[in-house]
């Protein structure tokens, strides 16, 4: 028994660097551990995405009955795990997350001395290029300008377009400007610390911005949750008349598939920022860079995986460069 005045000092010295590992941990309560040590130190959806991990392993253990240990992730598992969870019919891309997660759990486990499977780097999945619309400066004006019509609804509606046309000319994420006040105007910048980065954004006021601001005496349309303001979203936007046929593809279940939707369907709170981000990148006048220092994009690999660029949208894009002139 340790009397009351005696100080337990904290070893910190790694210890788990034994010669013989640790036995195997039970995956889902390494999963705990570790997210109980990191989910302090990180946004309030961090462990949504490793709740959902540990829901399909839990189910995957329950249907081929069997217990899941640190040193069971193997290469075989992860084929397996891979096959069950395309007969889940997720995405390519949610699959491909999930895996490299599990793997990167693993990896940490290793570093912790637990038993683990050296085999359960060999899966390696290329990620899908994903499809999503951005709306052109002209679709913007469009939107901007459009006149509702029924008194009861107009307001609304009028709400909500104006919150998105903010989005669309800021590159903010809808939690950063749908939470925009009168303080983040300052000397014709909108000045923000955004939510998920927990970095600060200057970004210059687009005189559609301003007109919002003045309109609303400076308390912009916000307190809107995002499955309400995505919800009726599309409603405006079906209204408005953005119905372009779109056709993409991709996989899901295994399988993939192609579809057909008009493009209001399409069109989303996030749909905003990937707007204003290669609208940015389509005037030729900015640099990248700079435009990076606004969305935040640490790499030009993953800004040009982020923008939206048609073969249309580049050709316009270049046809004025001299190397096209006599």
């Amino acid at each position: 028994m340790i009397a009351r005045n005696t100080i337990v000092k904290k070893d910190y010295v790694n210890h788990f660097k034994q010669n013989t590992p640790i036995k195997g941990e039970y995956f889902t309560d390494f999963i705990k551990l570790f997210l109980k040590k990191r989910s302090r130190r990180k946004s309030t959806n961090y462990a949504a995405c490793y709740d959902a991990i540990m829901k399909h392993l839990d189910r995957f253990s329950t249907i081929n009955h069997c217990n899941i240990f640190t040193n069971s992730i193997t290469e075989e598992f992860l084929d397996d795990f891979i096959v069950y969870l395309e007969d889940c019919g997720l995405r390519h891309n949610t699959i491909m997350g999930y895996v490299i997660k599990i793997q990167s759990l693993v990896r940490k486990a290793s570093q912790y001395n637990y038993a683990v499977d050296n085999t359960f780097d060999e899966i390696e999945m290329r990620e899908e290029p994903t499809f999503a619309v951005f709306l052109s400066m002209n679709e913007i004006s469009r939107i901007y300008y459009y006149k509702f019509g029924k008194q009861d609804k107009r307001m609304a509606k009028e709400r909500i377009r104006d919150l998105f046309v903010v989005g669309c000319l800021t590159a903010l994420r809808y939690s950063d400007y749908s939470t925009l006040s009168a303080d983040n105007l300052q000397n014709g910048f909108i000045v923000k610390r955004t939510k998920k980065t927990n970095i600060d954004v200057k970004v210059p006021v687009h005189d559609f911005v301003k007109e919002i601001f003045e309109k609303y005496n400076g308390a912009i349309p916000n307190g809107l949750c995002i499955q309400y303001f995505n919800k009726y979203l599309k409603v405006i936007m079906a209204e408005i008349g953005l119905n372009d046929r779109v056709t993409f593809s991709y996989t899901k279940g295994g399988q993939l598939k192609t579809v057909t939707r008009e493009k209001w369907e399409l069109i989303s709170s996030h749909t905003a920022r990937r707007s204003a981000a290669t609208n940015m990148y389509l005037t030729g006048r900015m640099k990248t860079l700079e435009i990076m220092k606004l969305t935040g994009h640490r790499t030009e690999q993953n800004f040009f995986r982020y923008i939206r660029l048609t073969s249309d949208d580049t050709a316009r894009s270049i046809s004025g460069d001299m190397y096209f002139r006599k």
